[in-house]
Formats: structure tokens, C-alpha cells, sequence
């Protein structure tokens, strides 16, 4: 046994055990200090380091477009000097020349050209900026994305070219402004020739008139088939017999609906 005295000189017994007690306690803090006085790890930088730009221009791009699409003239301009290109997407695949195009917004079309925007660009769908001025029927976007070299041909999903988007939305100025430019459909356009032939490949042959939406008015230039005369049809012959004594014959007009044409780009 030993005797400990403390400052006070009061005397107390320590056992060995308690030595080691001691001794062990006082090596775990010792090791705590060290470990503490290592200086931690560096750490990588997150990945995500970059994304506060990439949404910063998301977001510029985006009131690109909107300007576009407004016609606000000054934001527009403002975006295009801080180095934005005039063919910027938004997030769904759209160009600003083709927001404008579809508000007529013909100050802003202008501008963006003049910057170098490319007039055939198209969103995923395929709709290109010409598509979307003839869905609208916009007469004077038409002739400014005309001017600058929009190719009339493209087709968007759902609608098809510039020139059918026209006609089957019954926009029939615009659909005639884009013929005088050279526009067909596929065979199906005004002034083509056409069969609607459902009567188990029998039926009646004619010319476009015109196209108003979905319907097609034809005038009948001679009739396939159907000798004895063709039973009516309440779609596909306005509810006339087709051929045979007081059938639908050559001269008739008639109103259809497009389903109804078998045949397009048919020879006269």
C-alpha cells in the first residue's frame, strides 16, 4: 500500500489497481489531443460545383425566348448582346425565332435574323418557324421567314408541311401565299388530282377545289368504276350514289372529308 499526501496534507491510501486506472485514463486523453492536432483530410469538391452557371443561363435563355415571344424588343436585345445565340433552345427544344414566329411577333423575327438566327431550325416535333407562322395563318411572318429562305417542304408531326397546316386549319390566304411560293402537299393540294375509291377500289375521281380544316371539296372529272352505280356513302359521296342513272357524275362537286381520298397526285 502507498500513501499519497495531499497539499492540505490529508493522506490517503492509492492501491495499484488504482495506478493503473490512472495511468490508462491519462494515455486516452493524451492520444485524443493528438489525434485532434492532425489537421482533417482535404475533401474533393462536390460535382454539382458547376451548376449555378448552367442555371443561370438556363434561366437567361429562357427570358430569350419569352422576349421573343412578347415582342419585348429591349430584353431581347439586352440577351443578345450578353452573348446569348439567337438559336438557344429552352428545355423543350425550342428556338426563339420559332416563339416568335408563332406569336407574330414580327419586330422580334426581324431582329433575331439580323443576328444570325437560322430560319429552318426546327423543336423536336419538326415544327419549324414557317409551320408555326401557317398554323397561325400570319400572313406578314410568312412572307418575312419566305424572304429569308424558310424551306417550304419540312414537315412537323401532326401537322405536316407549312402548306397542309394551312389548309386543314383553314387559314386559305396563307395557304395561298405559300403555293405562289412554290408549296405543293403531297398530291393532295389545291389543284391536284385525287381518287376516293372505297368502294372496294371502285369509286370516283377529281380535282381539289379547296380545303377548308379536314374537309376537302372536289369536283368529280370522271367516275371509276361503279356501273351500275355505287352505293351512297354519308362521308364519301355526300350521301349520293356514285355513277349509274342520277349518280354523282363528272362535273359534281362535292364536300368530303380527307379520310375519304384513297388516291393522291392522281394523273388527269
Amino acid at each position: 500500500m502507498l500513501w499519497i499526501a495531499e497539499a492540505t496534507s490529508t493522506e490517503f491510501p492509492i492501491s495499484m489497481s488504482n495506478i493503473d486506472i490512472l495511468l490508462t485514463k491519462a494515455l486516452a486523453a493524451a492520444a485524443l489531443l493528438l489525434l485532434s492536432a492532425v489537421p482533417a483530410p482535404a475533401q474533393n469538391p462536390p460535382q454539382t460545383e458547376a451548376r449555378p452557371l448552367r442555371v443561370a443561363l438556363t434561366g437567361r435563355e429562357t427570358q430569350l425566348h419569352q422576349a421573343a415571344r412578347a415582342g419585348d424588343l429591349s430584353l431581347l436585345q439586352a440577351r443578345l448582346q450578353q452573348g446569348i445565340s439567337p438559336d438557344a433552345r429552352d428545355p423543350n427544344g425550342r428556338t426563339p425565332l420559332l416563339e416568335a414566329a408563332a406569336a407574330g411577333q414580327i419586330t422580334a423575327m426581324e431582329l433575331l435574323l439580323a443576328k444570325g438566327a437560322r430560319v429552318n431550325l426546327s423543336s423536336p416535333d419538326g415544327e419549324t418557324p414557317l409551320i408555326a407562322a401557317a398554323r397561325r395563318g400570319n400572313l406578314d411572318a410568312l412572307q418575312l421567314l419566305l424572304d429569308s429562305g424558310a424551306d417550304l417542304n419540312r414537315r412537323a408531326r401532326g401537322y405536316g408541311t407549312a402548306l397542309e397546316a394551312a389548309e386543314r386549319l383553314g387559314h386559305s390566304e396563307a395557304a395561298a401565299l405559300l403555293r405562289r411560293a412554290g408549296a405543293r402537299t403531297f398530291g393532295r393540294s389545291v389543284g391536284d388530282s385525287v381518287c376516293i375509291r372505297p368502294w372496294n377500289g371502285e369509286g370516283y375521281c377529281g380535282t381539289v377545289q379547296a380545303i377548308d380544316k379536314n374537309n376537302y371539296q372536289i369536283r368529280v372529272t370522271k367516275i371509276a368504276g361503279c356501273e351500275d352505280g355505287c352505293e351512297p356513302k354519308p362521308g364519301c359521296s355526300a350521301g349520293r350514289r356514285v355513277g349509274g342513272p342520277n349518280g354523282l357524275g363528272s362535273g359534281d362537286v362535292v364536300r368530303i372529308p380527307s379520310w375519304c381520298i384513297t388516291h393522291t397526285d392522281v394523273k388527269p
